[in-house]
């Protein structure tokens, strides 16, 4: 794997799964790693419906999350979002801010977007500047 050097994005993406389904972090490392060859996850978090952050790849090493950008950004992937559906829970989406925050801070300069920000997909199945910005209006910056 190769080191990340620096970090200019936040990139969040959906998991693809339905409300009902329990992706774990195994699932995912069945997917990436068995399924598809690569050395780990391709995410560096992984927020559950229950709103639990999970460390996934280690933020030291480039991530395999959106090919555009892997050299300089973070991955970050929370359940849900099957079929471009935003069914993301408050406590997920609460957890999402949290987390955002605290790398907002050792990255201040890095933008917050979508995967859909730099290839057409659907993911992560809601419009993250915008809510990026309505949270920074509502809640601001804290930590």
């Amino acid at each position: 794997m190769r080191l990340l050097s620096k970090v200019n994005h936040l990139v969040v993406h959906c998991a693809a799964t339905k409300s009902d389904q329990d992706v774990t972090i195994n699932d995912l490392h069945k997917w990436h790693v068995v399924d598809n060859g690569w050395s780990d996850i391709g995410y560096h978090y992984y927020i559950k419906f229950d709103g639990s952050v999970y460390p996934c790849r280690d933020v030291s090493y480039q991530g395999a999350h959106c090919k555009k950008v892997n050299d300089q950004s973070i991955g970050i992937c929370i359940e849900g979002g099957y079929g471009g559906v935003n069914n993301f829970t408050d406590v997920q989406l609460d957890s999402l801010w949290e987390l955002i925050c605290q790398l907002k801070l050792k990255h201040p300069n890095a933008c917050v977007n979508g995967h859909s920000h730099f290839d057409d997909k659907e993911c992560p199945s809601f419009n993250v500047v915008q809510w990026y910005e309505s949270m920074l209006e509502n809640k601001g910056f804290y930590l």
